[in-house]
């Protein structure tokens, strides 16, 4: 299947480098949310070119396990694993396909499954549910935590304000859930553009429940230290007051595994707070 990342990787892989907003704001807070991994196995949803899988791995996962529907990533991460040797699995497979979450030495076999802007990528309600299904089934039956970083349902239309930060928003004005939108972000000098999907606060939530997820917490990012202290405090503030990804926290009782076929999602009421 060809994936609108296939001709991406080299940007991807470098964009912790070239965007400082991603070392210091997004992998800070999300590895913050994640919390300790020492011993735990860990699947990485939509893993790109393997930046947060080799992470987890370096942080102690037991195992780390790297999912991705584009080839062209997951031969890149793979290519690395060969001379990294750090322990890392890839796999091949759409994750917005439920079935993914079947599969041999997949199903039921983690204790935290994480996915850093993968939800924004479903085109429908059926691929959103389908990603947090794939989510729960590779949960162990006893339970587990989901933890996902999303679009921010609330995130600035301004199309200048996350300019500072290297990239643009932009989105029709529709209240309907799947309103198509688009990202540009300059890594260096390669230039990413990417198609995005918003999703309400309630259409997450509920795409969550029907996979089996009771408990579900919205997660603002913060700054860690070191941005703080090279970049100020002013370069952040637009980016504070209104983030463009929010963290999900989803947590799975020990249960069994509810029938996690598509269902229509129920209208959005709220929305997290910008």
């Amino acid at each position: 299947m060809d994936s609108q990342f296939d001709t991406a990787v080299a940007a991807y892989e470098s964009s912790m480098e070239e965007m400082p907003f991603r070392e210091h704001v997004e992998a800070y807070s999300f590895l913050n949310a994640v919390g300790d991994v020492i011993g735990r196995d860990v699947l990485d949803l939509g893993c790109g070119s393997g930046l947060y899988a080799r992470r987890l791995r370096r942080a102690g996962a037991a195992r780390a396990v790297g999912m991705d529907e584009s080839a062209a990533m997951v031969e890149h991460a793979q290519r690395r694993e060969a001379r990294e040797g750090l322990g890392v699995e890839y796999v091949a497979a759409d994750a917005a396909d439920p079935a993914a979450g079947d599969l041999p030495d997949i199903a039921g076999s983690f204790d935290v499954v994480t996915a850093v802007y993968v939800l924004p990528y479903a085109s429908s309600q059926a691929e959103l549910q389908g990603f947090c299904a794939t989510a729960r089934r590779a949960l162990r039956v006893a339970g587990g935590r989901f933890v996902a970083a999303v679009l921010n349902p609330e995130f600035s239309t301004d199309p200048q304000w996350y300019r500072g930060y290297g990239m643009l928003l932009s989105s029709q004005e529709s209240p309907e859930e799947g309103t198509p939108g688009h990202l540009r972000a300059w890594v260096g000098p390669e230039v990413l553009d990417l198609d995005f999907f918003r999703w309400s606060a309630a259409a997450h939530e509920e795409a969550l429940k029907t996979a089996g997820f009771d408990r579900v917490s919205w997660i603002r990012p913060t700054v860690s230290e070191e941005g703080r202290a090279r970049y100020g405090e002013a370069f952040w503030a637009n980016y504070l007051n209104c983030p463009h990804a929010l963290i999900i926290d989803a947590q799975a009782s020990p249960k069994a595994v509810p029938d996690s076929r598509p269902r229509p999602a129920r209208s959005a009421d709220e929305t997290p707070q910008q």
